[in-house]
């Protein structure tokens, strides 16, 4: 699920779009056998889709607006509603 970009990008972002859980498509699962999801994510930069866990999919609404920060296709952080402890050398 994880792509090769290693940068930490940032951006102001609205929540386009996320992943139903009742879609025809399979829902991909994580390593531990928790589902994730995909959110699409409108910035000056451009779309942007990131993989989300369950605990974000719900906390998540579409036309929400805040900083987006991720690295290759995973969120890190949006606005006040997902916060992780990232450490940005990593």
């Amino acid at each position: 699920m994880c792509t090769n970009d290693t940068q930490v990008h940032r951006a102001f972002a609205t929540l386009g779009a996320k992943e139903g859980v009742y879609d025809e498509t399979a829902v991909e699962m994580d390593p531990h056998g928790d589902p994730m999801y995909k959110a699409a994510f409108e910035t000056d930069q451009g779309t942007v889709i990131l993989w989300v866990n369950s605990f974000e999919y719900y906390a998540l609404h579409v036309g929400q607006q805040g900083e987006l920060c991720w690295k290759g296709d995973s969120l890190i952080s949006f606005g006040d509603v997902i916060r992780k402890n990232f450490n940005m050398n990593n």
